[in-house]
């Protein structure tokens, strides 16, 4: 080889480190690839937020080996893929990517190690993972497509969880009971104090605004009026705004007169309260919120001894009391068709009681018991264990006769004036009184001061019974003053029931408006009571009653006369006959329209064909204590 040779082959060996620092990575990376590159790893999620269940695919094609080439392209260096979830998995493998669920909502930061041989790099990104938003599909009012107050209908859907329970209301109402089922339903119950008729169910769930939907279902409300005579409860549906009416459907009942409906209005309890021969009491157990009507659930028996005088139900828990002539028993009515006796059966300590009237605070904790031959009012602490007698006592209004509970104020109204229920009674007229009580304080106490009643005047002259609304306001029901000329006419027809002049006097009497009301009472808050215009039932009276919880209407049992007279020739009497009508009566306190409607007729007298029959059963059991006219509750 020449010299000349040798020396252009020495300088084309020394020119090839500078032509190689001028050859770049086309990746940017800046370093020399003839001198062997680095391993530089990439990692990106799709998508970076997914729901608990949804697959992220992590892809790592975006890593370049030694010779810049990525790691998506099939002459790829790259030997391992070492894949770190963040959840506790791994994964290792030869792909570049790989799709992974996360069980759990949060925050999670996965890592890849890529390596090529001996030589390797780590890249992280970061995904979030939340829960899927709840759906929900319909509302279940099971077969009778009512939502009734009290019953639990469900939410049906998908997504659903416990943490994640929605808030409900019922056009504003809140329903205070909402549990969890499972991922496809939640169950809800429909709260009290929700108007009758369409109403809109609202769902809020607390994540954020996802899943939150309405639904309108139509809500029912129920009530119970007791016929005494017949042994039946006819049952009161509610419609849309003040529309009520009796449904076909009755429940039959021997003896039943004493109806409680529960604070939320999920059942029932009614009592026999007659007098009979060796009677003891007789308590049922209704399921309101059954398909298509309320029915009887449950007999309860070993309650006590005869005769029941009353029943009471707290309005705040499953706790009620049924009440007799000489003790009572204390249940727990968790289940209310397998009811438990808090403690044992207690006897009264005290002979003044005949407690014709009981109740209960609105949380259970005390019971209060008309001490009638006295007008004092005991009261009973309710322990887990049984009752225990408070030595305290507080003096009422005279001729004390009924009891009721304004929930919302924890007051205890006490009726007096010795009409039904009062032991003994008193006709007088005029001689109502309401006294007001702290149904809360430790000793309970009048809240006008120790001895202090209002007087509620000529204004309710005979009281029947008592209704308290949510306001503070009382109804009550009454006999009129013309009541007098009523019995008036009975005894002239009693002395002589041919005398057609008795009968005229009698029919006189039925002409005019009435001789029985109902009475609104406002003011007993302030000290200041005050009646309104009574409601009068045409031809007869009205006894039981209950007010609905807006006070525009309230429902009252009826008892009342009716007269059939037929002549021949215009002055021969071929057909006569005087009946005594129950029924229902059903009222619009707005608009003060008052409704009847009969259930069942009864003749006391009939002269049919020359031949004159008597029946004076039901004059009897109207005038013999204790006097039960029949109850209506309705549900709250």
């Amino acid at each position: 080889m020449s010299t000349r040779l040798l020396f252009l082959l020495l300088g084309t060996l020394l020119a090839l480190p500078v032509l190689g620092s001028a050859c770049q990575d086309t990746a940017g990376n800046g370093r020399d690839r003839l001198d062997g590159g680095s391993v530089n790893a990439s990692l990106v999620a799709e998508p970076t937020t997914a729901v608990v269940g949804s697959p992220i695919r992590f892809d790592a094609g975006g890593s370049t080996d030694s010779a810049d080439t990525e790691a998506r392209f099939s002459d790829s260096l790259f030997t391992n893929f070492e894949w770190d979830f963040g959840d506790e998995e791994t994964f290792e493998g030869e792909s570049f990517y790989v799709d992974h669920t996360y069980a759990d909502p949060g925050e999670y930061t996965a890592r890849v190690l890529v390596s090529e041989g001996d030589e390797n790099d780590s890249a992280e990104v970061t995904v979030t993972v939340t829960h899927p938003p709840p759906a929900v599909v319909e509302v279940d009012v099971s077969g009778d497509d009512k939502a009734v107050i009290g019953e639990w209908i469900s939410l049906e859907g998908r997504s659903f969880r416990e943490e994640n329970t929605p808030e409900v209301d019922f056009d504003g109402v809140p329903a205070p009971n909402v549990e969890y089922e499972s991922d496809l339903r939640f169950w809800v119950q429909v709260p009290p104090r929700v108007p009758s008729g369409w109403a809109t169910i609202h769902i809020d769930f607390p994540d954020e605004d996802e899943g939150d939907t309405s639904f309108d279902v139509w809500v029912t409300r129920y009530g119970l009026a007791t016929d005494v005579w017949r042994g039946v409860s006819y049952i009161v549906e509610f419609g849309s705004g003040r529309e009520a009416w009796p449904i076909s459907q009755s429940l039959e009942l021997p003896n039943a007169a004493v109806a409680r409906i529960s604070g939320d209005g999920s059942f029932a309890l009614i009592g026999d309260a007659r007098f009979q021969s060796a009677l003891t009491p007789s308590v049922v157990v209704v399921d309101m919120t059954a398909d298509h009507h309320p029915v009887v659930t449950a007999d309860l028996t070993d309650l006590g001894f005869g005769p029941l005088f009353d029943i009471a139900i707290a309005a705040d828990e499953p706790i009620a009391v049924v009440t007799d002539a000489v003790g009572f028993v204390v249940l727990d009515l968790t289940d209310p068709v397998n009811p438990e006796p808090m403690g044992d059966y207690e006897t009264y300590q005290f002979a003044d009681m005949a407690p014709t009237a009981v109740a209960l605070s609105p949380d259970g904790t005390r019971m209060a018991v008309l001490s009638t031959f006295n007008d004092r009012v005991r009261f009973y602490s309710i322990t887990p264990t049984g009752p225990i007698y408070e030595t305290d006592y507080v003096m009422v209004g005279p001729n004390t006769q009924d009891m009721a509970v304004n929930r919302e104020q924890d007051l205890l109204y006490v009726l007096g004036g010795g009409g039904e229920g009062a032991i003994p009674p008193d006709f007088s007229l005029g001689n109502s009184t309401v006294t007001v009580l702290d149904f809360s304080g430790f000793p309970a106490e009048n809240i006008y001061a120790e001895g202090t009643y209002l007087s509620l005047g000529d204004g309710v002259p005979i009281p029947i019974e008592m209704a308290v609304s949510p306001d503070g306001n009382a109804w009550i029901t009454t006999l009129d003053q013309n009541f007098g000329g009523l019995m008036g006419a009975f005894e002239d027809i009693g002395a002589n029931p041919g005398d057609i002049g008795a009968w005229e006097d009698l029919l006189a009497v039925l002409g005019g408006i009435g001789f029985g009301s109902a009475v609104p009472v406002t003011g007993l808050l302030s000290s200041s009571a005050e009646t309104g215009t009574p409601i009068f039932s045409p031809y007869g009276f009205q006894a039981g009653i209950d007010v609905r919880f807006d006070e525009e209407m309230y429902v009252a049992t009826a008892i009342g006369l009716g007269t059939t007279i037929e002549f021949l020739n215009g002055d021969e009497l071929i057909h006569l006959s005087l009946d005594i009508d129950y029924g229902v009566v059903i009222t619009d306190n707005v608009s003060g329209e008052l409704t009847v409607y009969p259930q069942y007729s009864e003749a006391v007298v009939s002269y049919i064909d020359f031949v004159l029959n008597y029946d004076v059963a039901p004059l009897t059991t109207l005038i013999l204590p204790p006097y039960a006219f029949g109850d209506v509750a309705i549900q709250p």
